[in-house]
This record gives C-alpha cells, structure tokens and sequence, in this order.
C-alpha cells in the first residue's frame, strides 16, 4: 500500500465513523420529522419554525428523512467498496 493509498484508506474510515454516528445518533428518532429552522437575526441561534406552518409539509419532510437516512446507508456502502479496491 502506497503512501498516498494509505492516506485515502484513513479518511474514508473516519468519514464511515463520523456516518455511522450520525446513524446512531438518529436512529431512535423515527418518530421525529425534519424540520425548518429560521436563523435569528439577533444573535446565532435558529428558532424552529411553527408545527402549524410545517404540518403542511409533512409527508415531503418524511419521505426526505427516509431518503437521508437511506443515503447515509448507501455511503457508507460505498465508502467500504472504495477500501476494497485500495
């Protein structure tokens, strides 16, 4: 393995750590939903917009928190096929 690869090698596993992770890190949320959150003009912090407002919404932001959740999985799929070919 050559310098370069072994460099890769180190960034793809920490890349699939810092995944799987957030995956832990989210999967007790299943009956939580994606939600828009509005930077304060004050300071830094984000106030979460109204459940009246996102209710609308709510089936989009489902469906793409089950497309994010899938993503992170094909990732990290092809995060450890790439270490293969290395």
């Amino acid at each position: 393995m050559t310098e370069e690869q072994y460099i890769r090698a180190v960034q793809i596993s920490n890349r699939i750590e810092t995944l799987n992770n957030v995956k832990k890190e989210i999967e007790g949320t299943r009956d939580h939903r994606l939600w828009y959150a509005e930077k304060s003009t004050s300071s830094s912090d984000f106030r979460l917009c109204s459940e009246y407002r996102m209710r609308d919404i709510s089936d989009i932001l489902d469906k793409h928190d089950l497309m994010i959740r899938q993503e992170i999985d094909d990732m990290i799929e092809q995060l450890k096929a790439e270490i293969k070919t290395l």
